[in-house]
């Protein structure tokens, strides 16, 4: 069965790279609809909505900073847990973020939700990339 990308959301509470992410997106035609959230709590919510108009077999990639303040990527990866089986789309996490510590490559290589990590900001021929490896389209 082939697999288009539905949604890609993104969620960081840096204004700037949300804007540069949003729009290389759209320019790639990655997914129907590009959704920015600015903090964690938004997100989930954002994710639960979304869950009330996609199919089953809709993809839905989700972009995560790891440091922002409220509740940062580790505590939504957790929060996250407790909504997912709600949740009837399919959903690959990547994290992206500016830390290059080896200790979080290692913890988010060790979470069953987060699907790659990669160093922000995202540059097209990583955009480009990622379709190639995750998507079916």
């Amino acid at each position: 069965m082939t697999q288009k990308i539905k949604s890609i959301v993104l969620i960081d509470d840096d204004l700037a790279i949300n804007y540069f992410h949003k729009r290389l997106f759209i320019k790639l035609e990655l997914g129907e609809n590009v959704l920015s959230f600015f903090n964690s709590y938004e997100a989930l919510d954002g994710l639960v909505e979304l869950g009330q108009t996609l199919k089953e077999d809709d993809l839905v990639y989700v972009f995560l900073d790891l440091n922002m303040p409220d509740i940062d990527g580790w505590s939504f990866l957790e929060e996250f847990n407790k909504i997912n089986k709600l949740l009837k789309f399919e959903i690959k996490i990547f994290i992206l973020s500016s830390s290059t510590n080896p200790e979080d490559v290692e913890k988010a290589q060790k979470n069953n939700f987060v699907t790659n990590y990669f160093a922000k900001p995202l540059m097209m021929d990583g955009i480009l990339a990622l379709k190639e490896m995750y998507s079916t389209v």
